[in-house]
């Protein structure tokens, strides 16, 4: 294990250590979720830091994206006798005093930290194990407080991703770890924004630096519970598009109107930089802060129907959307003579303009009380490309999520997701033709199939351990040295997750995205 591993093992070791130790004198206002610490005495959560990833998920979802929506208080499920034997608390009286006093100056922290632990010991195209790092930390201004100007914040956040390497370099599949998909490790400016809402929260103007890959369109708090593939967005949205990884932001603006509490549409324009993806910039103050580096713009556009446990028993998501990337890419197949590039080389064709229509849904289906928040989940997406030669065709997430599997532990999940990728017929022939010029056996599968089923033990407020198994059917090997016969490819692991505000017992700063 390298050190970035020990470090940050024993600096979890040494947080619930301390934590253990202190859980019996601390103590909260009574909210109206009670929870246990194992073998100590009987503590009280708060309920505003159970609302926090807002719209349709219960309490402590540990998601690694911004929270969204209204707080949904009051509930309309007012179960109280749900209680989760804590095994200890990271709150502490003074931690919390410090977050209440900046709050009351209009300023809040924010972030996460989620460590990676995981090995490929079957199938791909190698054997090994990896790990990794993904930690936030920013700050929102409650503009209204600090200055008087109603209905604004100022979002800042800041994204590190580090550790020995990604899983695809034992899988052999580009996409089958998109938790940890960026640019590149580094310390990398996420959000640099300002927020408006006019018109009585009607109206909601966001702009600055930022990346709609964060959840902003497409978006479900759901997809952060899972380890491997998922995170923030349908995967298919993120590979077809110019823009660079999450962690990565550009200049960019999105505007959303709620005709209803239940109901949205919102659109927005990205400066489309590949320079971002080819220089490893960090999107600090730079080179790229200018508008020389544009090639396109990335424009979205979606509308949907969203509930919460505030205002429905079985809270539901439906949206639809669209994206317009006028950004150059590389054809798969031709090279600029209009040739075969696999068979006869020379330098990719560039093209402009892709399109993709996505449509997206989620509905709690089944819950064992009528007004508790423990139950079933069930989500998809599908993907298809409408325009361009985008590498992926059509692509399909579904899936189902059991939020408090067990009466005796109400804040654990368990899930299950299965992704299809339809790839392009374009960059089926071309991966064929590079196995053959190559003298490589088989033939290359036009459609790849990964699976993940997790267990989330929730074992402190805004704290979870994660374990994960991830079977994937034909990695697509794209960018790699192609070996034949690579047929699946199985993935072991678990992370740490940890919500900085609710496992702090930090105000949060609620922002409304949808």
């Amino acid at each position: 294990m390298n050190m970035l591993a020990k470090c940050s093992l024993l600096s979890f070791s040494f947080l619930t250590s301390f934590a253990t130790a202190s859980s019996a004198a601390w103590s909260a206002e009574t909210g109206s979720s009670q929870v246990t610490v194992t073998a100590k005495e009987k503590w009280n959560s708060s309920r505003a830091a159970q609302r926090e990833t807002d719209p349709s998920v219960p309490a402590f979802v540990p998601d690694i994206s911004t929270p969204a929506g209204i707080p949904q208080i009051p509930s309309v499920n007012i179960n109280t006798s749900e209680k989760q034997p804590y095994s200890f608390s990271l709150q502490f009286d003074s931690v919390r005093h410090v977050g209440q006093v900046m709050a009351r100056n209009g300023v809040y922290l924010s972030g996460w930290n989620v460590s990676q632990f995981a090995g490929v010991p079957n199938g791909g195209i190698g054997h090994g194990s990896f790990f990794n790092e993904n930690f936030a930390l920013g700050l929102d201004f409650d503009m209204e407080n600090i200055a008087g100007i109603k209905g604004a914040k100022i979002h800042f956040l800041s994204d590190t991703l580090a550790g020995q390497g990604h899983a695809g370099d034992f899988t052999g599949s580009n996409w089958s770890y998109l938790s940890f998909w960026g640019n590149h490790d580094g310390l990398e400016l996420r959000e640099f924004t300002w927020d408006q809402a006019l018109f009585n929260n009607r109206l909601h103007i966001l702009a600055g630096r930022l990346n709609p890959k964060t959840g902003e369109f497409e978006g479900s708090e759901l997809y952060c519970l899972f380890q491997a593939f998922m995170c923030s967005i349908a995967p298919t949205l993120s590979i077809n598009g110019s823009l660079p990884g999450a962690p990565t932001s550009s200049w960019g603006a999105r505007v959303l109107v709620k005709p209803t509490k239940s109901t949205y549409i919102k659109g927005g324009i990205w400066e489309a930089e590949p320079w971002l993806k080819s220089t490893n910039h960090n999107a600090w103050p730079g080179a790229d802060w200018g508008f020389d580096k544009a090639e396109g713009e990335y424009i979205p556009i979606e509308g949907g129907y969203r509930t919460n446990f505030s205002n429905d028993l079985y809270p539901r998501a439906y949206d639809i959307g669209f994206v317009y990337d006028t950004a150059l890419y590389s054809d798969p197949l031709y090279n600029t003579r209009g040739q075969d590039r696999p068979l006869y080389g020379g330098a990719a064709q560039s093209r402009r303009g892709r399109t993709n229509f996505y449509v997206q849904a989620q509905q709690m289906v089944w819950k064992p009380e009528r007004k508790g928040e423990r139950g079933l989940v069930v989500f998809g997406a599908a993907n298809f490309s409408t325009s361009g030669a985008a590498n992926v065709k059509d692509g399909f997430v579904l899936g189902l999520l059991d939020w408090g599997p067990f009466a005796a532990r109400p804040r654990d999940f368990t899930g299950v997701v299965f992704e299809s990728l339809v790839w392009d017929r374009h960059l089926v022939r071309a991966m064929n033709e590079t196995m053959q010029a190559g003298h490589i056996h088989g033939r290359w599968a036009s459609v790849e199939t990964m699976a993940e089923f997790n267990y989330g033990f929730s074992i402190a407020p805004g704290v979870s351990v994660v374990p994960y198994l991830e079977y994937l059917w034909h990695p697509d090997q794209i960018g790699r040295k192609i070996k034949s016969d690579v047929t699946h490819a199985l993935q072991l692991g678990f992370s740490l997750n940890m919500q900085l505000n609710p496992a702090l017992g930090l105000p949060m700063l609620h922002r409304v995205r949808n």
